[in-house]
């Protein structure tokens, strides 16, 4: 793999490692509410984008042209996965929520095929059961059944936790789908900024000396999370096949579990390390550029 090819690769990993600091920030903002937490985190986001833009003179790239509706889309899609992502975290549990965003890779490869005209290969298929395999040793689904027992904020989790991962998913395939009409910053930048406006309503749902202590936080978290890592991470995956980038991205939980046992010290036991393992063999799985020799000899398709 020459280095402009492994590019594409490198961006999306780092983007996905960033995005698992998210439970970190998450932590350390706990005094924030879910609505103004989302808002802000998207709001220092898109100005740090809009700083970045101009410096840069990319300005014309973001110009709105073809396809303006597919970017109204994206923005929509975009705040749903974010909004319904933290839901799940509040009435479930973040390693739930992890469980039920990363579903996506299924939706994926259910619609790439019908959108993106995207063949399902056989090594994707292998690269996605290895990396499920490695969420459901993450996830404690005794804890999960138990969840369901409890009462009605459960269940608002579970079922946000289903509409993020589909929602996710959705986002991967329209990001593919727009990739040669709008550069990654454009598309970062638009739906960014739609989510903040779809958000605002909550600017104000916070009191104003919570707001000030937590100020610098937010800012960090919103440049770290929305514009630096989230830059990384639609560049890397608008020029990768979208089956194998949604396989990739799931580098994020991994990173998030390290992340938390490394700065916010959260116990650390056997399953969530063989979950790990099995993610990483999915997503070593999914980047091959030859598949083993013994998905040719025993199944015919294509691999």
């Amino acid at each position: 793999m020459s280095p402009s090819t492994k590019k594409p690769y490198v961006e999306l990993v780092t983007g996905s490692v960033l995005f698992g600091l998210m439970g970190v920030f998450v932590d350390y903002l706990e005094a924030i509410p879910t609505g103004p937490l989302i808002f802000y985190k998207q709001l220092f986001g898109v100005l740090s984008l809009l700083i970045f833009i101009i410096i840069t003179g990319k300005l014309s790239q973001i110009v709105p042209r073809k396809k303006k509706r597919c970017l109204l889309l994206l923005g929509f899609i975009n705040t749903t996965t974010i909004f319904t992502y933290f839901v799940c975290i509040k009435y479930t549990s973040f390693s739930v929520a992890i469980l039920m965003l990363y579903t996506a890779p299924m939706y994926v490869t259910l619609l790439s095929p019908l959108i993106l005209k995207e063949k399902i290969t056989l090594k994707g298929i292998v690269a996605l059961i290895l990396s499920l395999i490695g969420l459901l040793f993450i996830v404690d689904l005794s804890n999960v059944t138990a969840g369901l027992t409890t009462g009605n904020g459960y269940i608002i989790g579970i079922a946000s936790g289903v509409l993020s991962g589909f929602s996710f998913g959705s986002e991967i395939v329209t990001i593919r789908y727009i990739k040669d009409d709008y550069s990654s910053v454009a598309q970062l930048f638009w739906y960014t900024f739609i989510g903040v406006i779809l958000l605002l309503p909550f600017a104000g749902k916070v009191s104003e000396p919570v707001f000030i202590d937590n100020l610098n936080m937010l800012i960090i978290f919103g440049v770290v999370n929305t514009a630096l890592a989230a830059l990384l991470y639609v560049s890397g995956i608008a020029q990768i096949e979208a089956q194998k980038g949604s396989i990739l991205a799931l580098i994020e939980p991994v990173s998030g579990i390290f992340f938390d046992y490394t700065i916010l010290h959260t116990p650390l036991i056997a399953n969530t390390i063989i979950g790990c393992v099995f993610i990483l063999l999915g997503a070593y799985v999914a980047v091959m550029e030859k598949s083993p020799r013994v998905f040719g000899k025993y199944f015919r398709i294509q691999v």
